[in-house]
């Protein structure tokens, strides 16, 4: 379990960017120091203050990687009606959110070169670490036959890294054109008949590339309207309709169920069974919906600072370590245990799910596996070109 063309800043004073936040990669911060004055040309001005980071964006994105988390789990629970239609109001929005937030604190690739230096030690390397390790427990735990052509190949939550890599190469394209987020959903639109969907990875890439290039170019206004009170409440109402909505949807006696592929965005038209003409109008309804109800979710996080603030700026943690325990559950058939698939037990594995989140977003998980998460490949880069 996302994400103003060229010179629109975040809201409130921008928040400066950490390097272990899987979705922040704005502006960088400001100048280290000012030229001499006339009256001292010997003292240097004094640095300026770092910018204060924005508590709402990093509420957003604690929240937006603990349902990542829960979203996974839910997904071992088809057998209930109930928890199918709360999972299928989950990935209508969490993803696209998720991709949404990334886009909105990559606009510094759309401003400097310099950003572009951060792709390979924060994305690229990390997804070497993680695949191979992600290869391992499949082999180990589910017995898969290794195959080296299939070493690299994207597994499991793996083709986020993949798509955010190609999206922020993309994104000083966007910053020229006239309507981008318009030619974004035609290229998705499109994108959905081509033969490249037979790849879930490529697909995702190209289902999920407005939301990012919304969160790319949208004004900063529009995100500030989402903070108001009258705002949280609205948000909160469609949410809540949201679920039984899906559940008489699960149902298909009163509205004919619809591949829910859809929001999964791995998929083709083709492979979900639809022609080009009807393939291109369920998407751009899914798009809908995950605009609607990403804009509902941002409106009911919290504005202020609290306990878990400061753990929205470690979830590129939750996200990579969270599918090794996961897929060490799903590989050990420990969540296919009869006693999880009652009421109590959906409610104890989603309380679980929940809490794991919470503990990979933790200071001392950070510290041991920051060798992963964030490794050092400083020395896989050239020297930065000195400024004149």
């Amino acid at each position: 379990m996302p994400v103003a063309p060229l010179p629109a800043a975040p809201p409130v004073p921008g928040p400066r960017p950490a390097p272990d936040a899987p979705l922040t990669a704005g502006a960088p911060g400001p100048d280290a120091g000012s030229a001499p004055t006339a009256a001292a040309p010997d003292a240097a001005a004094p640095k300026p203050a770092p910018r204060a980071r924005d508590a709402y964006f990093d509420n957003a994105k604690f929240f937006t990687a603990v349902l990542v988390v829960v979203g996974h789990f839910w997904s071992q629970f088809g057998d209930s009606r109930a928890a199918h239609a709360a999972y299928v109001v989950l990935y209508a929005f969490h993803m696209p959110v998720f991709v949404f937030v990334s886009g909105y604190f990559s606009r510094g690739f759309m401003r400097s070169t310099d950003k572009f230096r951060s792709v390979l030690p924060t994305l690229v390397v990390p997804y070497v670490i993680f695949i191979l390790l992600y290869r391992a427990q499949l082999v180990l735990l589910n017995g898969v036959e290794f195959r080296l052509s299939e070493l690299f190949r994207p597994h499991f939550l793996m083709w986020f890294l993949v798509a955010l890599v190609f999206w922020r190469l993309s994104a000083p394209l966007w910053g020229h054109l006239r309507h981008p987020v318009a030619v974004s959903v035609a290229f998705c639109l499109v994108g959905g008949s081509w033969a490249f969907t037979a790849d879930s990875t490529l697909s995702r890439t190209a289902g999920l590339l407005p939301l990012f290039v919304l969160g790319l170019t949208v004004d900063p206004e529009h995100v500030r309207r989402l903070r108001a009170g009258r705002a949280r409440w609205a948000g909160l109402a469609v949410l809540a309709a949201a679920l039984p909505v899906a559940y008489v949807w699960e149902l298909g006696t009163v509205v004919p169920r619809i591949d829910s592929g859809l929001l999964y965005w791995n998929q083709g038209y083709e492979a979900m069974g639809f022609g080009t003409a009807e393939g291109m109008m369920w998407r751009l309804v899914a798009l809908a919906f995950a605009v609607l109800l990403g804009a509902a979710f941002l409106a009911c996080v919290p504005r202020g600072r609290s306990w878990y603030t400061e753990m929205g700026t470690r979830t590129m943690y939750v996200y990579l370590l969270h599918g090794l325990v996961m897929k060490s559950f799903d590989y050990t058939g420990v969540l296919d245990e009869p006693v999880l698939h009652n009421p109590f037990g959906i409610v104890s594995v989603t309380v679980a799910a929940a809490a794991l989140g919470v503990v990979l977003a933790t200071a001392p998980v950070r510290r041991c596996t920051r060798w992963a998460v964030e490794p050092d490949a400083r020395r896989l880069l050239r020297p930065a070109p000195a400024r004149t």
